[in-house]
């Protein structure tokens, strides 16, 4: 069987960020959307924000989030597009649906598979 081109395991970013922003956000909307910002909106603090981070450079992969690029990361839509980007650099991998199943586990949800 081969094996997903990097740019087509970018298309499964955007899904997995959306839940994973859904469980730990603060003031969790009912579906998360791209424009909706972390802290003004979701309620994102310095605690979940990292809580945040952590999970997702865990699911996808990713080296830790430098300072720089972190300060970028106003919206859920740019924190889809750093992974994005980094999928589609061989950076990241996509994360996988169990691990995602045992995150949503751990806070005691289901996966919604609207994202």
């Amino acid at each position: 069987m081969p094996e997903a081109s990097p740019a087509a395991g970018a298309d499964l970013v955007a899904p997995v960020v959306h839940e994973m922003v859904r469980i730990l956000a603060p003031n969790p909307a009912e579906v998360v959307v791209p424009d909706h910002r972390l802290i003004h909106d979701l309620g994102f603090h310095s605690l979940t924000l990292t809580e945040l981070a952590f999970a997702l450079e865990d699911l996808f992969g990713l080296d830790s989030v430098t300072p720089e690029q972190a300060m970028l990361l106003a919206s859920v839509g740019d924190v889809v597009e750093l992974i994005e980007d980094a999928v589609a650099r061989s950076e990241a991998h996509p994360a996988s649906p169990a691990e995602v199943a045992e995150y949503c586990a751990r806070y005691g949800v289901e996966r919604d598979p609207r994202g």
